[in-house]
């Protein structure tokens, strides 16, 4: 079960570096562009790569808990959600999807009291990349299914709409082999992520003198000293608390037996080797401020007490009969991967704009700004629909500041276009944050455009790409042309697949709720193909046509000539339905070949021109001329109008 270093990668494990070159026109300076990035691939199990959350803002933020409770010196989160289980991976090497999936349960046990089971299995298919017959997902990662994973690639598979699904609609096993690409499709997705939180990342080192060096696990990267090792730790404390399991990395496996003690009913574990790399992932449901030094193994001892309690994903055998155990806090790399969900929904979206499907995997910035824009365009996926844009999801590997600004008419980037939703600067936290608008906007064109100001404090301002790493996983990424952009106001931008930052797109998603503005009808034929409706009978009022369609939209009917209507006059040929100002119809009615509503003489006379070639109907009246549904103007159309001009039959 690998996750190498975990987290020593994606967070900071790619930082491009764009310096502008003059005024009013960004352009990309080769020699400017530096990769920040440090990675240890592992072999063992090839589980899981890892990440590096280096780099993440330290300042101090509000107490999760302030003012509502001071931090418990011992907490057990099956106290308050009684439903946490122990799962079994077997085989497998798929522990970063039972953790990650545990921190999602419990999350919604705690805040919501909804107890669910979720398919580890799915998640791991689906974020894999080759299925049998050769099929390629387009949304999998460089990883094939035993490959392993780690909790981002895992949150991005639930943040980007594949999942989770429950574990009843694909169960786990241990048989890793490849399956048809359609057991994973149209599965039915029924939780949305809408905020996850990074902590920072904290990796331990012993020095000679035997004092602990506190870092991001990074050559050179940001030092803490204890007291902001504390800080993060009583956070970590806070969000099980209140929003349930935290995810956290560790070693396991025969060869790592002398940093156990096993002779507990829970398992102690204390590694304090700076050549180990991480290769199993578990779930934080605890801790034990006063755990004891002399329940760890005589061979490895923290010098002081306490430990956080894991949910582990071995089942009840063997070492780990009970399916949890405890990790000092003086652990080398227990604090250096931890994510914990914050809030989540029902599926409350009807389409999801994005071109981050794998997820953040870098950053880039231009040295020297604090502040900077970053913009993603997109195509909309029905027109014929009224839609409107009612959250925005951002991921960012640090806290920052930012605005927010949209163009729902089409794809330009300009400060004449770009409208600004929020009056007030929005705060966000490091990890996936989703951002509800007060105001729905609706969408109106067929390309539409959103932008982001993000702005640091003293430091340059990052903004999270989707874009292959030193983690191969994300070799996968692609882009194109007109996507994402970035810039230094609101009127000059670059494309950012033009500049050296290739395969890379900016991580801003787009939640839509969608009002159909389709129309269905028991008693008339409605043609999509030429957008006319038909197989109306003729003397027709107003109000009985309206009752006998229905649709969500806004209707309005209209003469040729395009003006209103009264609601006592007939449905006549060539008469508009329009929905919500923008979807057109041609109305047709039985018979009705001059546009009167009604069967005369005139209409006889038009029928028998079309016949032999005289003058041709055309459109709704061609529609309107065919009154047996045959698709073809024959004397059998003529002798049905016939009859219905003397009254015989209805049409």
């Amino acid at each position: 079960m690998k996750i190498s270093n975990v987290c020593k990668c994606i967070f900071f494990s790619t930082i491009f570096i764009i310096s502008i070159l003059c005024n009013d026109i960004f352009a990309i300076d080769i020699n400017s562009i530096e990769k920040v990035d440090k990675i240890n691939v592992l072999d063992y199990e090839k589980e899981s790569s890892s990440y590096n959350m280096s780099n993440i803002n330290l300042i101090a933020s509000k107490s999760l808990l302030a003012g509502k409770t001071a931090i418990l010196d011992k907490y057990d989160l099956r106290d308050d959600v009684t439903t946490i289980r122990v799962k079994d991976q077997g085989t497998s090497k798929s522990c970063w999807t039972f953790s990650t999936l545990s921190v999602l349960e419990t999350n919604l046990q705690k805040t919501k009291g909804e107890y669910s089971d979720f398919s580890e299995r799915h998640m791991n298919y689906a974020t894999s990349k080759t299925f049998l017959n050769g099929k390629i997902n387009p949304w999998g990662y460089e990883r094939e299914i035993n490959d392993g994973g780690n909790p981002m690639i895992a949150l991005s598979y639930m943040t980007r709409g594949s999942g989770p699904i429950l574990e009843t609609d694909m169960e786990f096993t241990e048989d890793e082999s490849q399956i048809d690409i359609s057991e994973i499709e149209n599965k039915n997705v029924v939780k949305k992520i809408n905020d996850y939180v990074v902590f920072p990342s904290i990796y331990k080192y012993k020095m000679e003198d035997g004092s602990i060096k506190y870092t991001d696990g990074m050559e050179n990267g940001t030092v803490y000293t204890e007291e902001e090792v504390l800080e993060t730790r009583n956070k970590i404390k806070e969000h099980i608390v209140q929003y349930g399991g935290v995810t956290a990395m560790t070693v396991s496996g025969s060869v790592y037996e002398e940093y156990y003690n096993y002779n507990m009913e829970y398992p102690a574990f204390y590694s304090d080797n700076n050549l180990l790399e991480a290769n199993h992932q578990v779930t934080i449901i605890g801790w034990d401020d006063n755990y004891p030094v002399s329940n760890f193994s005589p061979y490895h001892r923290p010098k002081n007490p306490g430990a956080y309690l894991v949910l582990n994903s071995y089942g009840i055998d063997g070492n780990f009969e009970t399916g949890y155990y405890y990790i000092s806090y003086e652990d080398f790399m227990v604090e250096a991967c931890a994510v914990g969900v914050i809030d989540t929904s029902d599926i409350d979206y009807s389409n999801i704009y994005q071109h981050d499907p794998l997820g953040v995997a870098s950053n880039i910035k231009i040295s020297g700004q604090n502040e900077l824009y970053g913009a993603n365009v997109f195509e909309r996926k029905n027109e014929k629909s009224e839609e409107k844009i009612s959250e925005i999801s951002i991921s960012s590997q640090v806290d920052i500041d930012c605005e927010l600004y949209i163009n729902n008419v089409n794809e330009n980037l300009n400060s004449n276009e770009l409208i600004k939703v929020n009056e007030s600067i929005i705060s966000l936290k490091a990890g996936y944050n989703t951002i509800k608008l007060d105001t729905p906007i609706e969408l109106v064109g067929e390309k539409f455009a959103v932008a982001v100001k993000y702005i640091a404090n003293d430091n340059d301002a990052l903004i999270g790409i989707e874009a292959p790493s030193t983690s191969k996983f994300w070799d996968t990424a692609t882009s194109s042309e007109g996507e994402s952009f970035i810039g230094n106001d609101l009127d000059n931008w670059v494309d950012l697949s033009k500049t050296n930052v290739k395969n890379a797109n900016i991580c801003i998603k787009v939640f839509t709720q969608e009002i159909d503005n389709g129309i269905i009808s028991d008693v008339y034929k409605i043609s999509e193909e030429d957008n006319i409706i038909s197989n109306i009978s003729p003397y027709t009022y107003i109000q009985l046509f309206e009752v006998s369609v229905q649709t969500n939209a806004k209707m309005k009917i209209l003469d040729k000539s395009n003006n209103p209507i009264s609601d006592t006059d007939y449905i006549s040929t060539d008469m508009k339905l329009v929905l919500n100002d923008k979807i057109v119809y041609n109305l047709s009615v039985n018979g009705d070949l001059n546009g009167d509503g009604q069967i005369s003489a005139t209409d006889l006379s038009k029928i028998k021109m079309h016949l032999i070639d005289l003058r041709l109907l055309d459109g709704a009246y061609l529609k309107s001329a065919n009154v047996d549904g045959d698709n073809e103007i024959t004397i059998t159309d003529l002798s049905q109008i016939r009859k219905a001009y003397f009254g015989e039959i209805n049409l």
